[in-house]
Order: structure tokens, then sequence, then C-alpha cells
């Protein structure tokens, strides 16, 4: 499928289409952070295309993912975040 042919606001499989590219991108800020190494947005768009299986062969299909990557990007590092914060050792003390 071509990116600009991907679900917009109003199709019925938006929540689902945006939920997979906001994992995408978690999936993808988690390996560069292991890897110490960074993307831009124009980075990112390529890899969460590939990772969607979505093509990208005009302008208007890299336009139109690259606004949604924009868009929901601070989402995917706050996933990041919390997902970091949940498994980096915080734990509640028990006092008998």
């Amino acid at each position: 499928m071509r990116a600009s042919e991907a679900p917009t606001i109003i199709h019925p499989g938006w929540n689902q289409y945006r939920s997979r590219v906001i994992a995408a991108i978690t999936d993808v800020e988690m390996l560069m952070q292991q890897l110490g190494k960074g993307l831009d947005c124009d980075g990112l768009t390529a890899e969460v295309a590939e990772r969607l299986g979505l093509r990208i062969d005009t302008q208007a299909d890299f336009d139109v993912l690259n606004a949604l990557v924009r868009a929901v990007r601070p989402i995917g590092r706050e996933a990041l975040r919390a997902t970091r914060e949940d498994q980096g050792g915080q734990f509640s003390l028990l006092l008998l």
C-alpha cells in the first residue's frame, strides 16, 4: 500500500493505523538509543514506512507519512520514556 492511500482520520481503521505508526516510531527510537545514534524526522519516516510495509514512491506519499510521523513522534517518545522508567529499577519498599 502506498502511504498516501493509508487510512485518514475519518476512516474506521484510523486508530489502528495510528497505533501501528506510534509503535513503529517507538521501536525505531529504542533501537537508535541502543545504538547511540539519532534520526531526523525524514529518516524516521523512511524507517516507519519500511516497518509498516508502506511504499513512499512519490513526494506526496512521503509528505503524508512525514506529517503523521511529526505529529505522533512525541507520543512514541513518551511511551519509550515510560517503558524505560518502568523497567529502570523503580521498586516499592515494603516495610514490615
